[in-house]
């Protein structure tokens, strides 16, 4: 068995939970056992597990392992049909398509407030005192069952967290207590689990414990992929072999590795728990052995893979910028609007259009400032986060003004679409990916005129736009599925 070891399937997921989903994938069609197991609380994970495709049998997440409900079927609960709430005395009075109030004898005792994307199903059961404060919260599973019953310190602050079996006895209690000047999570409690009482002061604890239990059960190769996994996955016992797998760029300033490695790094890097470090690039890895002569011998494998379509593109009179990915400060999606800017001056029918989701509400709005300012409010789109890629069909670049990568998985992406791409010359993209004249192009001077003076140039030339979409798709096939297969079987200890 291999076991993928990640934080959560979220709403919104980034490119490290994408490798994941597309590793897991690839393993279990090659006939690899592969299960994905996740260590966060979330009652939508059923939902969006199936918007991702990810099947039920290849996910075991913590909280529902503790739970019994790792295979468990959805059923929908109406909130005017709970069992549990006695409707004879209790009344429930709807205030909008959200929410509830739930009402005794004319008095607001508390609300309901419906699941999210659903209509008329329970989500939240809040419940109040006399003077009005939450005293309680039940929070429902997507899959139609109380999960967590959780209860506050009179300031409000959560004071306990119960999460239930769905006979609703406690699998897992969480106490939360004051710590210094804040109330955190103190304790977490599974009770007569397997005829025993066990208790962990920390959610990591608890988490290598599960790694323990499932992988006594099944032994297999561990990979973690998130940083804040690596303790809990180093502390596994008798696991066939333990990998970490970092998707970024590792060095403090890419134009100087003398620098240093990201600080976040250096624990799993040097941790001789694991048997391998692998990085999504061979440069990467080769660069960070230098720094690490005692270290966990880095390596390499492959973060992606993708299916190319079967024609290349053509220019077209309508020209698309495309940009898919997280909207964040690290990505420097400032520049890539002053790019858009220049050009747009010189072809008033030049379109941007970003599809992604925000790193934070602040950002959102520097953004939308800066649009404003810029006067291209009326020919730029920011797109919300979608699994569906139709945003390429019309697409005639992607644009990339990122600070570094670890590899570019939306770039590689593009190409599987034809769309050829211009970005900011950065390592491990413009050493691995992008190649000059073939696929696209890497703009060393990084400012937002020099790059959109290049994309004017491929713009105004058909010839050679059909050449690099023809190269884009040459790049995308030397990342196929196979290849990635491939290069793990190198890594994997079967």
């Amino acid at each position: 068995m291999i076991y993928l070891v990640g934080e959560n399937v979220f709403s919104f997921n980034s490119g490290t939970e994408f490798s994941q989903f597309e590793r897991l994938k690839a393993f279990n069609e090659q006939g690899f056992k592969t299960k994905l197991l996740l260590r966060n609380y979330s009652r939508m994970l059923a939902k969006d597990m199936e918007k991702h495709g990810i099947a039920k049998e290849n996910v075991i997440n913590m909280y529902d392992y503790f739970q019994e409900t790792v295979a468990l079927e959805r059923t929908e609960k109406p909130l005017r049909l709970l069992d549990s709430m006695a409707l004879k005395d209790y009344h429930i009075v709807g205030i909008d398509n959200n929410i509830s109030e739930l009402r005794y004898q004319g008095k607001v005792i508390g609300k309901v407030h419906v699941m999210p994307e659903t209509i008329g199903l329970v989500g939240v059961i809040e419940y109040f005192d006399s003077l009005g404060h939450t005293t309680l919260k039940e929070y429902w599973d997507w899959r139609g069952f109380r999960s967590m019953v959780e209860t506050y310190h009179p300031n409000g602050e959560i004071a306990t967290q119960e999460y239930l079996k769905q006979d609703g006895t406690i699998a897992l209690e969480v106490v939360h207590m004051q710590i210094g000047d804040k109330v955190l999570p103190s304790s977490w409690k599974l009770p007569n689990y397997k005829g025993q009482t066990y208790v962990f002061d920390t959610q990591d604890q608890l988490f290598t414990f599960f790694l323990n239990e499932v992988n006594a059960s099944e032994p297999g190769i561990f990979i973690s992929d998130r940083r804040t996994l690596d303790n809990s996955v180093a502390n596994v016992i008798n696991a066939k072999q333990k990998l970490a797998f970092i998707h970024s760029a590792p060095f403090v300033d890419n134009k100087n590795v003398q620098a240093g490695i990201v600080p976040s790094y250096r624990d799993v890097l040097t941790n001789q728990k694991f048997d391998q470090v692998l990085f999504p690039t061979k440069q990467a890895a080769d660069q960070v052995k230098e720094f690490l002569p005692n270290g966990v011998a880095p390596g390499f494998a492959p973060d992606s893979w993708v299916t190319p379509v079967k024609e290349a593109k053509q220019l077209t009179a309508q020209k698309t910028l495309v940009y898919v990915g997280r909207l964040a400060e690290e990505k420097n999606i400032g520049d890539l609007l002053k790019t858009f800017k220049y050009l747009h001056d010189q072809d008033k029918t030049l379109r941007l259009k970003l599809q992604g989701y925000f790193s934070s509400q602040a950002y959102r709005e520097r953004l939308q400032k800066l649009v404003a300012e810029l006067k291209i409010k009326d020919v730029v789109t920011f797109m919300n986060y979608d699994l569906d890629l139709s945003i390429y069909a019309k697409a005639t670049l992607f644009v990339n003004t990122s600070d570094s990568e670890g590899l570019g998985m939306n770039m590689l992406e593009s190409m599987a679409h034809a769309v050829p791409v211009i970005s900011y010359a950065v390592p491990y993209t413009k050493d691995d990916l992008i190649k000059d004249g073939e696929n696209g192009f890497n703009v060393k001077n990084k400012t937002p005129k020099i790059l959109a003076n290049k994309i004017a140039d491929v713009l105004s030339s058909p010839t050679e736009y059909q050449k690099l979409s023809n190269g884009a798709l040459m790049t995308a096939k030397k990342h196929s599925k196979k290849a990635f297969i491939d290069a793990w079987q190198q890594v994997l200890s079967f």
